[in-house]
């Protein structure tokens, strides 16, 4: 199927919805290529995504990809060319790139660059075969206080390069296949639609309805807590259950609101951990007084006050030994020390593995003010955002939504996180919710 001369490289779209089986066809082709001694370097644009692939790391640590890459038009991925990254991509048979919708069109920009730099090739990724495979139907770059315009800009499909490319598609959903249910497979199709942008929205509202048949709608948050996580405070000790549910929101702000409630239900004292806040020039210091600096909750960034919980789920923010520990990996705190805590991973191919984790300093990007946070790099993970959840497979998915979604794919994602409508439950008023979409992002 992606088969080309030796040398003279590909570029591949690997168009795959949810449930069609894209992590195990990635799977197989890594294993074909690596059993006959070759390098097959997979990378994926989120940390769940890679803690799904064998040997998998996200782009951004994979790569050496700036932090700021929106702002970076001509950036390159600090890969020094006599280095034993360098080496690895001079002798890559092939890059698999996951969930790549995700990805700023930069990135792939700069990949492009590096690779033609370090095997001094003027084609295509310097020669190398790239498969990239995802959903455009899903979550697009975000750009922070952008607009619509901006999002599809950063597209992938605005790049210079997406002209090249070849597109492979996948259309068996075997997530319907194997489950061999029949309302599994009107929920794929009525999943399709919502993705498509296919479902009828009211006029004066801007709103869709979900259908009965699609999920089942709650009424209150703490119905939709009890439905998720029935009796959590004998059951967190199951970590197949654990691993296997969650509740998503649009925000983040909601996402913390929840947290907070569903592990007050967990038995154990409430352990606190408070982050060292400091401004990086310290000419600063008198401007940004170390209260205001506690007071930020910002994304991507633990909080100042850490509240924890033994056996409640967290997810890490920050890759610290990939491709064991990336950013999105979801652990279950086991004990609870002064400066170290002890967790077991939930998911991925380390599924049990007993980790450390430490304090890290962490210096937010998207911020006007340079400070550094050192603090476990970590949130609870009762309930995630929508954005950070991509990726991820759910026996039991609740969506609170009442705050709608804002976000191209945000509904479509997750919904998508399970397989059929008896495991979906949706909290929402009257069955009514908002679903972005821009029809350039779904065009060939």
């Amino acid at each position: 199927m992606l088969a080309v001369s030796a040398g003279q490289g590909g570029f591949f779209f690997l168009d795959a919805p949810g449930g069609t089986g894209k992590t195990f066809l990635i799977s197989l082709l890594l294993a074909e290529i690596r059993s006959k001694n070759g390098i097959a370097l997979a990378v994926a644009s989120s940390g769940i995504a890679a803690t799904l692939l064998d040997g998998g790391r996200t782009a951004h640590s994979a790569f050496k990809l700036p932090l700021n890459i929106q702002n970076n038009p001509d950036a390159v991925c600090k890969i020094k060319k006599q280095s034993s990254m360098a080496t690895v991509l001079k002798q890559c048979k092939i890059i698999i790139w996951d969930e790549c919708t995700m990805a700023h069109k930069h990135s792939l920009e700069a990949l492009d660059r590096t690779l033609k730099d370090i095997k001094n090739n003027a084609k295509l990724f310097g020669g190398t075969l790239l498969l990239l495979s995802g959903d455009f139907r899903q979550t697009l770059p975000v750009i922070p206080r952008s607009t619509y315009a901006d999002e599809i800009n950063a597209c992938l499909k605005s790049s210079r390069l997406w002209r090249n490319v070849e597109k492979v598609q996948l259309t068996v959903n075997m997530r319907v296949k194997m489950l061999q249910d029949p309302s599994a497979e009107t929920f794929s199709k009525q999943l399709l639609d919502i993705g498509d942008g296919k479902v009828a929205v009211h006029e004066n509202t801007g709103c869709i309805k979900l259908q009965t048949d699609f999920c089942t709608i709650i009424d209150s948050q703490n119905t939709l807590i009890d439905r998720i996580f029935p009796d959590v405070h004998t059951q967190y000790v199951n970590h197949k259950w654990l691993a296997e549910r969650a509740i998503l929101a649009s925000k983040n702000v909601d996402v913390n609101g929840l947290n907070l409630k569903i592990q007050q239900l967990l038995p154990g004292d409430l352990m606190s951990y408070k982050s060292i806040d400091a401004v990086c020039d310290t000419n600063e210091t008198v401007n940004y007084p170390i209260e205001f600096l506690n007071s930020l909750d910002l994304p991507g960034m633990p909080p100042h006050n850490l509240q924890l919980k033994v056996g409640s789920p967290i997810i890490l923010l920050r890759n610290l030994n990939p491709p064991r520990l990336c950013n999105g990996t979801r652990l279950v705190i086991k004990t609870l020390m002064k400066n170290v805590i002890e967790a077991i991973i939930l998911n991925g191919k380390f599924q049990g593995q007993n980790v450390l984790l430490p304090r890290i300093p962490m210096i937010p990007t998207d911020v006007p003010i340079e400070f550094k946070r050192t603090q476990f790099p970590i949130r609870l993970a009762f309930a995630m955002t929508i954005n950070k959840s991509q990726g991820q497979t759910l026996s039991v998915c609740g969506l609170d939504l009442e705050t709608p979604c804002f976000f191209h794919g945000q509904l479509y994602v997750a919904c998508s996180r399970v397989g059929k409508p008896c495991s979906l439950f949706v909290l929402a008023k009257d069955g009514l919710t908002k679903n972005i979409v821009h029809s350039i992002a779904l065009r060939d």
